[in-house]
């Protein structure tokens, strides 16, 4: 890896950060902080997985929530019915959400909607399923699905402490940072790439855009869906209007938008920034805290819309190409 090279600095530098966080979370006797620490990291996490198909993609699919919510589900059900251990249910969610991805892509993308109605109609699906589960006894309608964790037990991904959380969630972002890497450096990323700025040229060249978008809401939903699994598994309780709450959806997205959704590290300092900021407004302002939140975040879309159409992380690309010299290209990140 050279620092000289934009794609491998931002991973590089996206790992030091998580070692940080790791190693602040480790250290602290603060579990307030620490639960602050999971949430940022697992809206991070949302929002690096969104951002392979709404960043490097450029499909606006803003009902993510749903694979996020669909993973969330899948962990409850499997564990508290069956009894499935949620290290397996982290990628048995992941196929389920992926699986879903399929759904919606073959729907939207082969009967060729416009960009509104695509987004749209995602957001209808998430919305559609949290009526779905409120409805449904085996998923415990409004009353949602409890997991209970009265002792430490690896094996069923159960902590009494906080801090292994931490890690585990510190560790799927990561994780999901590096599939962003491989992908923007393969041919799939140059074809997702060159399908985004001009879709009827890159059909030109061979590129089928239908299948290359399928492929990406695939692997993003995927990836949604497990962070939606260790989710639930984290606060040990979930219900259809908290995992399918459109609030909840947009809070995660904004991060990507506002860090750079073109990028790697712009989406995990974004929504990372924006959970805390939440948790700091509400100690400050109490009750109050969830309206101004959300005045804040209207004003933060608008600003960054206006000012900052390429998110923090542009600007940071910039600095690195004046350090260095130069910016890795598209051509040879995909090498």
């Amino acid at each position: 890896m050279r620092l000289s090279n934009w794609l491998d600095w931002q991973l590089i530098v996206t790992a030091v950060f998580i070692a940080c966080i790791a190693l602040l979370g480790v250290t602290s006797s603060s579990d307030y902080l620490i639960q602050i620490l999971v949430l940022a990291t697992i809206y991070a996490a949302v929002a690096a997985s969104w951002s392979i198909a709404g960043g490097l993609g450029g499909l606006l699919l803003l009902g993510f929530i749903s694979f996020y919510g669909v993973g969330a589900y899948t962990n409850g059900i499997l564990l508290t019915k069956y009894g499935i251990s949620p290290w397996f249910n982290i990628f048995i969610a992941g196929g389920v959400a992926a699986l879903l991805g399929w759904l919606i892509a073959a729907v939207t993308l082969r009967y060729e909607l416009s960009e509104d109605y695509f987004a749209m109609f995602t957001v209808g699906v998430s919305q559609a399923l949290k009526v779905l589960l409120l409805n449904s006894d085996y998923f415990g309608r409004a009353t949602g699905i409890y997991i209970t964790i009265v002792k430490d037990d690896w094996l069923m991904m159960a902590f009494v402490s906080r801090k292994p959380y931490l890690l585990i969630a510190l560790t799927l972002l990561l994780a999901i940072v590096f599939i962003s890497y491989r992908i923007q450096r393969s041919k799939f990323g140059f074809r997702l790439s060159a399908v985004r700025q001009n879709s009827r040229a890159a059909e030109a060249l061979g590129i089928n855009p239908v299948k290359t978008k399928i492929q990406a809401i695939i692997v993003a939903g995927g990836l949604g869906g497990s962070v939606g699994a260790f989710y639930s598994q984290f606060v040990t309780f979930i219900d259809p209007k908290q995992v399918f709450s459109l609030a909840t959806n947009f809070e995660m997205l904004l991060g990507a938008v506002l860090g750079g959704r073109l990028t790697i590290i712009g989406p995990v300092l974004g929504a990372a920034a924006l959970k805390p900021l939440q948790d700091v407004l509400r100690g400050i302002f109490g009750g109050e805290a969830d309206a101004l939140y959300l005045v804040l975040y209207g004003a933060l879309l608008m600003i960054s819309c206006l000012t900052l159409p390429k998110g923090i992380a542009f600007y940071i690309e910039h600095w690195h190409k004046r350090r260095y010299g130069s910016v890795s290209k598209t051509s040879e990140a995909r090498e």
